[in-house]
């Protein structure tokens, strides 16, 4: 990671800056047109975050609009210092989050709370980067605890999204359309099949959340669930509000929080770590997969440095705009998009930095620009409970994968439950405290001759490659 190490000559020329390469957009890089006009598009989704200021953090709409002008600033770090990915939320964590800080008053409080999660956030990454000890840290977590976390978040988003108010019960309709269609083009056999025979389908599958927004917002407007979008073309382009921002929501505002905030948020900073860490991984996967794919340029990542970016975005909106969803490493669905367009080769894209950093700049662009935000409203609130419900799923499918053992998914459900109706700290306990209990660590399992995770992941992998095999030798026959 070092800024002396010798360049390889297909690098992208850049600035050393102690461990990031500072790289000027247009100067370093171009611009990459097609992922701009996607990031001026897709940016409006980064809008669905507003109502978790607005209804969790109880500060006004124009307020939390400033603060997520800040948030999607911020994106733009990772292109300029040298990651090659399109960036975004902890997604996954965000039930947790809400649970939370939901436990505070309103106001001020809340607003410390949140505080004081993000700065551990913060501090965790930081560390994380300094240090190089992800690997060793979140390879101790036993599988059975991650999957418990991952199938806390279902649990948590149903009930939320089944009590009075909920977008869930005001909007069904456009809600569950949005959730459902969002669900179909991410996961579906019939969608990953058809999408090369139709084009309606595979635009549709590239644009991710968008067109499930659009069409949740068209049925929730036909039907009366929500107003009609307008657009407001007074002014173009809206510049936050620094000075409210300082004086409402600011740590230099509410004040630093008190010490046993920071006791009672250390289990959800942990939690929240476990879970971005495996987009460390999935970024690396993806960034090597680019690479072999191409001989003309060397793309360097480093998760080290990945992690420091992440911190430092987590550090500067902790200070200034708390924000509920965190900040975390990847977007995966937008970086594995931008990547396969880079996979065709110089002409379709001269550099990955340079198609992520393209998208993340034009997704600044739309959130300042005020006609989007405003023709967006009104999806808004559907929007994050659409991206909320899709998290459940997405949490509950890759927490079952993480089970490999009926003994991993007993104490699996067991967290879960803890997690969701008790919180991070007792559910960490009851997971650790299980699986010892149990003999269900790593250690114990080798000296008691049980298979480890390891070799229940290797009997799986052949037990799935015997089953492609099997259908495709039917197929052959049929």
């Amino acid at each position: 990671m070092s800024a002396r190490r010798e360049r390889n000559p297909k690098e992208l020329p850049y600035i050393p800056l102690g461990p990031f390469q500072w790289r000027i957009p247009g100067l370093h890089f171009r611009i990459e047109y097609v992922e701009f006009f996607q990031g001026l598009i897709l940016g409006a989704t980064a809008l669905s975050s507003i109502p978790y200021l607005t209804d969790y953090l109880g500060i006004p709409y124009e307020l939390a609009w400033s603060c997520v002008i800040i948030e999607v600033f911020m994106y733009m770090l990772h292109g300029w210092l040298g990651d090659p990915v399109v960036p975004g939320w902890i997604t996954p964590t965000l039930p947790f989050t809400l649970a939370f800080i939901s436990g505070f008053d309103k106001g001020p409080e809340r607003i410390q709370a949140m505080i004081a999660v993000q700065l551990l956030v913060a501090f965790v990454f930081i560390f994380m980067g300094v240090t190089k000890l992800a690997d060793k840290f979140v390879h101790s977590v036993p599988t059975s605890i991650k999957g418990g976390i991952l199938l806390a978040a279902p649990i948590t988003v149903i009930q939320g999204q089944l009590e009075k108010g909920s977008q869930l019960l005001t909007a069904p309709v456009a809600t569950l359309a949005g959730t459902l269609l969002l669900a179909f083009l991410s996961f579906s056999p019939f969608c990953e099949k058809k999408r090369g025979k139709i084009k309606l389908l595979d635009i549709m599958a590239k644009y991710g959340n968008l067109f499930p927004y659009l069409i949740a917002m068209l049925l929730g407007v036909l039907l009366g669930e929500l107003a009609k979008p307008t657009l407001e073309l007074g002014s173009i382009i809206r510049i936050p509000d620094f000075g409210k921002i300082f004086e409402t929501v600011s740590i230099f505002s509410v004040g630093f929080p008190p010490l046993s905030m920071f006791i009672q948020a250390m289990p959800l900073a942990l939690i929240c770590y476990v879970l971005a860490f495996g987009d460390f991984v999935t970024s690396e996967t993806l960034v090597k997969e680019a690479q072999e794919s191409r001989d003309d340029e060397h793309i360097d990542f480093n998760s080290s440095r990945s992690n420091l970016i992440s911190g430092l975005r987590n550090l500067i909106l902790a200070i200034f705009a708390p924000f509920p969803p965190l900040a975390g490493p990847l977007w995966v669905g937008m970086t594995v998009s931008v990547a396969v367009r880079y996979k065709e080769g110089k002409k379709a894209m001269k550099s990955l930095i340079g198609g992520m950093s393209s998208f993340r700049m034009a997704t600044f662009l739309s959130v300042i620009l005020v006609p989007v935000v405003s023709f967006m409203k009104p999806i808004m609130g559907v929007g994050s409970a659409i991206t909320l419900l899709f998290q459940a799923y997405v949490c509950a499918r890759i927490g079952m994968e993480y089970c490999k053992s009926n003994m991993d998914r007993s104490i699996a459900g067991i967290m879960a439950a803890v997690l969701a109706f008790k919180g991070s700290a007792w559910a960490l306990l009851a997971g650790f405290a299980l699986n010892f209990l149990l003999s269900n660590m790593e250690f114990q399992k080798k000296k008691l001759g049980v298979p480890t995770t390891a070799e229940l992941e290797a009997i799986e992998k052949s037990k799935e490659e015997e089953i492609k095999a099997l259908a495709a030798q039917k197929y052959i026959e049929n």
